[in-house]
């Protein structure tokens, strides 16, 4: 069923501040778009975290896994794009993929959308606490409680992320020019002292892979898992000045910055370990620890340790805020309870943020006491890479289908279909690496979890279209700004 054009018209939102469902428009640049998006990613916790794991079945090619994941989030780069010069709305893959093929794919990109991005509060909240944790009782000999600082973390983002998007941007772009500093800082030690056996090209060579092709495609998940945040730029088009060409922009720019640092982390892994030593860095569970501890000293690797908690923060701020957004384009749609989509006084989706920490808290907690809380880290990064990549490549399916269809003088075959298609093509390789061989438990349970939503959020859409017709009818908005207020605010970055 393809969507009405009522479906994708621009719908003018009532006046600012009075409860609507009006985010602040103009609010941001594309630069703070970009910044968002980048501490999203949190480069240095996904160093930190995802080196280990993407390791364990690519080994010394780990640096080609993530050069891999970057060309394949490059090409969802120009697909969100694409859709944001034309469709800028916080609904962002629930509105793409209702414009391209109809209200029920729609509904269930933002059902897999708001089970994905679920994830990341309680996923960096439960890392933040055992990394926290861990680094108070080394550094100072404190036993603090995980929970604790999980709980304080919490607190912290839910304040500065319900005071609006500006003071997220603002605090993010601190946090992040911080870490980025430090990681390259290291990264440059590292290959400047030759590693452990000196450079070489072999970390590119695929055949250096521990486990063959499966072993390719695990590593390029855990490497797509660093990336995820950058589309998060998409949810921003209703806050971002001229989002037509601003959204794009901050695309490109997160997913070209990061992803360098990316690859030159993966490499100073591959070498600072050495060929030899491969079976180590695929068996550390701190490879980063271990570096910064061989190459910088244990006096000084304590500043990589504060700057992955650093970095968690900017990550769980920036996910959150992502997070929120889908609740709140769910909630103004009425697909989710309609409270959930309104603003305050000052744009702020507070309702929505408060329903995002209720949900983190209780999977932080709830999960953290079951399994270990980096291992929480582990079992919801692996639910929503998989989410992620399954809505990567409904997008670009549906790039092509949409472009034809609305804009047949803007379509173009080569880049509305064939590069959308190689991407999408390259993405079956970490679907696979994840099923195959079978994980361990709990990780077995990852895609029966995710086929269990997806069911329930086709009932659950079956009984809207039949109970609530208008509100089905009504999916798939674009919401137009009011782009005047960003002349009454002071700019973020």
């Amino acid at each position: 069923m393809s969507s009405s054009p009522s479906s994708t018209q621009a719908t003018e939102s009532p006046g600012p501040g009075n409860g609507s469902g009006q985010l602040k428009g103009g609010a941001i640049s594309a630069l703070g778009a970009a910044v968002m998006a980048m501490a999203f990613m949190g480069p240095a916790a996904a160093v930190t975290f995802n080196t280990a794991p993407g390791a364990a079945k690519i080994g010394l090619a780990l640096p080609l896994g993530i050069l891999l994941a970057m060309l394949v989030c490059l090409i969802v780069a120009y697909t969100i794009g694409s859709f944001s010069s034309k469709l800028p709305s916080a609904g962002f893959a629930h509105t793409f993929n209702t414009a391209a093929f109809g209200k029920g794919a729609g509904f269930i990109s933002g059902w897999i959308l708001l089970i994905s991005y679920g994830c990341v509060g309680a996923m960096l909240f439960s890392a933040f606490g055992a990394f926290g944790s861990e680094f108070l009782k080394t550094q100072f000999g404190w036993n603090v409680p995980w929970w604790v600082l999980s709980a304080l973390i919490m607190v912290a983002v839910g304040l500065i992320g319900s005071a609006g998007i500006s003071s997220s941007v603002k605090t993010s772009l601190i946090f992040l020019v911080l870490e980025l500093g430090v990681l390259v800082a290291l990264f440059v030690t590292i290959t400047g002292k030759g590693g452990a056996e000196g450079n070489s090209l072999a970390p590119f060579n695929p055949a250096n892979s521990l486990t063959g092709i499966s072993g390719i495609g695990f590593g390029m998940l855990w490497g797509i898992l660093m990336f995820v945040g950058f589309e998060s730029a998409g949810t921003l088009g209703e806050e971002t000045r001229d989002p037509r060409r601003g959204v794009p922009r901050a695309l490109f720019i997160a997913v070209i910055l990061v992803g360098i640092v990316y690859v030159f982390a993966g490499y100073a892994a591959a070498i600072g370990f050495g060929a030899g030593q491969v079976d180590s860095l695929a068996a550390d569970a701190s490879p980063w620890t271990t570096l910064s501890n061989t190459y910088w000293g244990a006096d000084v690797a304590w500043l990589f340790a504060l700057t992955v908690l650093n970095s968690q923060f900017a990550n769980a701020l920036a996910g959150s805020s992502a997070g929120v957004r889908t609740i709140f384009a769910l909630g103004r749609e009425r697909i989710l309870h309609g409270r959930l989509g309104t603003t305050n006084r000052k744009d702020s989706p507070v309702a929505a943020w408060t329903a995002y920490m209720l949900l983190s808290a209780v999977l932080t907690f709830g999960l953290g006491a079951l399994i270990t809380p980096l291992s929480v880290y582990s079992f919801l990064g692996s639910l929503l890479a998989l989410g992620i990549v399954i809505l990567y490549i409904m997008m670009n399916v549906g790039l092509g289908r949409y472009y034809r269809r609305n804009f047949p003088e803007d379509y173009s075959v080569v880049r509305h279909r064939v590069l959308p298609a190689i991407g999408s093509v390259l993405m079956l390789l970490p679907i696979y690496g994840l099923l195959w061989p079978i994980p361990d438990w709990p990780f077995t349970l990852v895609p029966y979890i995710l086929l269990l939503w997806v069911a329930g959020g086709a009932a659950y859409f079956f009984y809207l279209r039949k109970n609530h017709p208008e509100r089905i009818e009504a999916m798939g908005r674009v919401w137009q700004p009011d782009n005047s207020q960003a002349e009454r605010t002071v700019d973020a970055v």
